[in-house]
């Protein structure tokens, strides 16, 4: 196992999952005013969907070009996802819901690819006798960071606006991006 490999994208993640954690509350509400429980339930129906998509096609991808470049640009492209959203609603009628679709798309595709990756990298990093364990870890730590940041989340959500927590998110996101640039390349070839 790469302890300093394993060390960096557990650091990153509990970051990325603090950050995600924070936002999601936002973005169910934002969801749920467009237009209801519809709105809601579509939206997240699509990132679900194109979630699914980009794990099929990525995974290629990172055997051939490596994982880290992935996993940064993964990031990178949820920053400019999770800006997007507040400012939907700046837009003219006519383009809201054709922005928001592309929004949402490419919010389901940076999830999937993100979470394909992190998985492919943790089977690199981590020794099989004790990949079971090191992974429960990894993903028992994100688990816990995003739930506890959904409840803060909640609890202050009436005093901020969507585009400071926004603003907050990106801001979080772009420490676990410096995080990932510190990655150690796990794909041998």
């Amino acid at each position: 196992m790469s302890a300093r490999g394993y060390k960096t994208i557990y650091f990153a993640n509990a970051l990325l999952s603090l950050a995600d954690g924070l936002y999601y509350p936002f973005l169910i509400a934002f969801l749920y005013e467009m237009d209801g429980i519809v709105a809601a339930g579509v939206g997240l129906g699509i990132i679900a969907i194109m979630d699914s998509v980009g794990t099929y096609f990525v995974g290629g991808w990172v055997d051939r070009y490596g994982r880290k470049p992935f996993l940064v640009a993964s990031a990178c492209l949820s920053v400019s996802v999770y800006l997007a959203y507040p400012l939907i609603s700046y837009l003219e009628q006519p383009w809201v819901y054709g922005v928001l679709l592309l929004v949402l798309v490419l919010d389901g595709l940076t999830d999937g690819s993100w979470d394909t990756i992190e998985a492919v990298y943790l089977g690199d990093v981590t020794r099989k006798a004790t990949r079971g364990r090191g992974m429960g870890n990894y993903w028992g730590a994100g688990g816990i960071i995003f739930g506890v940041a959904m409840i803060a989340a909640g609890l202050v959500g009436i005093q901020v606006s969507f585009m400071t927590v926004a603003l907050v998110v990106a801001a979080i996101y772009f420490l676990g991006i410096l995080v990932l640039l510190r990655l150690e390349e796990s794909l041998q070839v």
